[in-house]
């Protein structure tokens, strides 16, 4: 395999080094992936609370306001022949209405676009409602109508102005409900698409470290498990293995030096065959030789006999 040849031009050591190095880099990816996610989610639910949630807050206590306003404005109706009740009520109604027009401004400051127009015209019809009241509330106070009945017949003025301004405000309403929604659905696609590059980072990683993970595995085991075949035959006294070593890592270091004591346990066994070999021709020798001598001593004792015989015979003689 091209791939493992050339991991293994390079050491064990740095290839654990680039495989952390790799490793911390697809951590670096997952993570990012997540803290990107988790920071865009985090931006939009606080432009949510900042904006939408606060809007949606202030116009809630906007809605109590104008209730107690409006409910203000009925007391001094039902107790119109009670002038000190209906003062104390008068009060409270203008403590109402003032606090509606801050709440009124306090929105628009945070307002753009159709909500802007929606709460002008809240403003306008919450102005004419309050000039339509006040000769009503004034002549109330001053117990200027015969019953109830009559002082509610004069309001169709103040009315006229409050039903547009409830029109306005229900259109705030709905316009603000739809902004709501619509955060809730771009908060919904950046989970979604937070969930879509998390999942993405990790299977980038999972592709990435896992045949690499693999393949040094078996760049790593498969020199070891040849140099233990070679160490398991040199021990059972077979030199006759042929092995090549590839690669520059350790692997391929220590594969090399079996070759090299494999090579010069060969190179011994012929040395001490070559000398049994010389040793057994000089015994072969040494014996041929001891056999030669022996028969020459043979043969010299023989001819000392017979010279001993003549000699015994020459005597006798």
């Amino acid at each position: 395999m091209p791939f493992t040849h050339l991991m293994r031009s390079f050491t064990i050591r740095v290839r654990m080094i680039g495989a952390i190095a790799v490793v911390l880099m697809l951590l670096a990816l997952v993570g990012g992936a997540g803290l990107l996610g988790m920071f865009r989610l985090q931006s939009m639910n606080q432009a949510f609370i900042d904006n939408a949630h606060a809007k949606s807050s202030m116009v809630s206590e906007l809605r109590q306001t104008l209730g107690q306003m409006r409910r203000y404005e009925k007391d001094m109706i039902i107790f119109y022949e009670q002038p000190a009740r209906v003062s104390e009520t008068h009060e409270l109604w203008k403590q109402a209405a003032a606090k509606v027009n801050e709440q009124v401004q306090a929105l628009l400051a945070l307002a753009s676009g159709d909500d802007t127009e929606r709460l002008q015209a809240i403003a306008s019809h919450m102005d004419a409602y309050q000039k339509a009241f006040a000769p009503v509330a004034h002549q109330l106070e001053a117990s200027g109508y015969d019953s109830a009945t009559t002082a509610d017949k004069v309001m169709f003025r103040a009315y006229a102005a409050l039903n547009e301004l409830d029109k306005a405000f229900a259109a705030l309403v709905t316009d603000l409900n739809a902004q709501a929604q619509e955060a809730s659905q771009d908060a919904q696609q950046a989970a979604t698409l937070t969930i879509a590059l998390f999942g993405a980072a990790v299977a980038i990683a999972t592709v990435v470290v896992v045949p690499l993970t693999l393949l040094n595995m078996h760049s790593i085991c498969r020199p070891i498990e040849t140099a233990k075949s070679l160490a398991g035959a040199i021990a059972e006294g077979d030199l006759t293995q042929d092995v090549q070593a590839e690669g520059r890592d350790e692997a391929a270091d220590l594969l090399r030096a079996l070759v090299r004591m494999q090579e010069s346990l060969r190179h011994i066994v012929g040395q001490v065959h070559t000398s049994t070999e010389s040793i057994s021709t000089a015994s072969s020798q040494i014996a041929s030789g001891n056999q030669d001598l022996s028969s020459r001593t043979e043969q010299a004792a023989s001819s000392l006999q017979q010279t001993a015989s003549s000699m015994e015979q020459l005597t006798g003689t």
